[in-house]
């Protein structure tokens, strides 16, 4: 004769699951009929055997399966997506960010990555069988760090006034805000905490935590980029003169410098001379240039601290004994980009004139300071951030730089979102362009003004003249 197991099926818990007890055993829990069925097959007991019903008979299930499985399924869609857009910050900044902060912010965000994976496979334990005690709680840290990543992103994105080219990831970020406060108040609802031995000490510690994370992405990606400036030096060095044997040129030689003397290393986007006489008849002390010239060619070439770039340009002075000039004056100027502030892509070097510019219909592009038939070399390339965190917050930008020779040669920078079309004035110089300035710690060069007496290296060259 068959003995008949004695099978109990016990009342609801306060999550809707009913716990299975066969001849004195527990053998799990179940959320509906149809896992009953199998947990009482692998048991082997019969089809027909008599169940007690506690709490309630065989259709009383308050865990609705399709409402769970929804449930299960849009938090584990919030916490892969939060993974994804973690790891793929988290990759590229861990190695390839610039500054040894960005780089620990890239770890971190790998970090958050892991525990959003983990949270991801916690939901099939705790949307099923709920074997593991831990599965709720990771549950609830993964939809913290979820509102953390989306709410991070997001401020940064206003505090940087982002691109509108990033709407995409914008709206992303909202929805990481939104979907992990919304698995939060589910969470919170069914307490999940209870299987915590301490859980007021671990919200303490994730709290503190979290403002700790806080404050250093605050302080790395905001306070530092507004603070400190590249210190560059612009110098002219007037030469001694010569004549030639006939003495209707005279040779001026004239040593240029460009010096880093900051602590960082910067790009030198342009740079630029001039070799001026002063007229000694001019009663308003007029300026006419005798030579211009570029110091740094090509440009966008990297600059280290301490060091210095050194040139010698020769000016030619014709019948300098005839004419009525009272000094000759050098200047030199540049603009320099923080090394650690931005990548300058290599394109930059290949400038072009205005002409060939306007076979290709990009003259305007963006709209020039110069307007009529002056004659300008342009450089032009895109800017990539220190990090990929300001690459999605910030967006990429465009630098642009006219070298114009004709009729009065002069530099002009401009940096804009490369889809900008707002035409460039020359108010808009680095003094004027705010965010490159505090962004990329843009510098505007300005080497004073050496003058020499015109007399007086006249003098030197006629002494040196070969007989």
């Amino acid at each position: 004769m068959d003995i008949k197991p004695d099978v109990a099926v016990r009342p609801p818990d306060d999550d809707g699951l009913r716990k299975v007890v066969i001849d004195g055993k527990s053998k799990g829990k179940v959320w509906s009929h149809r896992e009953l069925q199998k947990v009482l097959r692998r048991a082997g007991v019969p089809p027909k055997a008599d169940i007690d019903w506690q709490g309630g008979d065989r259709s009383v299930w308050p865990a609705h399966a399709l409402g769970r499985r929804l449930t299960g399924a849009v938090m584990a869609l919030g916490f892969l997506a939060t993974a994804g857009m973690c790891t793929w910050i988290g990759m590229k900044d861990s190695f390839d960010a610039l500054t040894f902060a960005g780089r620990v912010t890239g770890f971190l965000f790998l970090l958050m990555a892991v525990v959003e994976v983990i949270a991801f496979v916690a939901g099939f334990d705790y949307w099923r069988k709920r074997t593991m005690a831990p599965s709720g709680p990771a549950l609830l840290l993964g939809a913290l760090v979820e509102i953390f990543v989306g709410a991070t992103l997001l401020l940064l994105f206003l505090a940087n006034e982002g691109r509108p080219t990033y709407v995409l990831c914008l709206l992303l970020w909202i929805a990481f805000i939104g979907c992990g406060t919304w698995s939060l108040w589910v969470l919170c609802r069914q307490r999940v905490w209870k299987a915590l031995r301490n859980p007021g000490r671990i919200a303490v510690g994730a709290v503190v935590s979290t403002v700790l994370v806080t404050t250093n992405l605050a302080y790395t990606q905001i306070y530092l980029p507004s603070i400190s400036r590249p210190l560059m030096q612009g110098i002219a060095e007037i030469g001694t003169p010569s004549l030639n044997k006939a003495g209707t040129k005279m040779f001026l030689r004239v040593r240029l410098h460009l010096k880093n003397s900051g602590e960082v290393p910067v790009y030198i986007l342009g740079s630029i001379y001039w070799i001026h006489v002063k007229l000694a008849s001019d009663p308003n002390d007029a300026y006419k240039l005798i030579k211009p010239g570029e110091l740094v060619i090509p440009p966008g070439r990297e600059l280290a601290p301490g060091e210095d770039i050194s040139t010698d340009v020769v000016a030619e002075i014709e019948n300098p004994e005839d004419v009525d000039y009272e000094a000759v004056a050098a200047r030199v100027e540049a603009y320099a980009f923080r090394q650690d502030r931005m990548k300058l892509d290599t394109s930059f070097t290949n400038g072009k004139w205005r002409g060939k510019l306007n076979e290709e219909g990009k003259e305007d592009d963006p709209p020039s300071p110069i307007r009529d038939k002056r004659e300008y070399f342009r450089y032009q390339s895109t800017i990539s951030q220190s990090s990929e965190l300001l690459n999605l917050t910030r967006g990429r930008e465009r630098v642009t730089v006219w070298w114009m020779y004709r009729p009065l040669p002069a530099l002009y920078v401009e940096v804009a979102s490369p889809g900008e079309k707002k035409p460039f004035t020359y108010h808009e110089q680095p003094w004027g362009q705010v965010d490159a300035v505090d962004r990329y710690g843009l510098a505007r060069i300005s080497g004073s003004m050496v003058q020499t007496p015109y007399a007086q290296l006249l003098k030197e060259a006629q002494a040196k003249r070969p007989k």
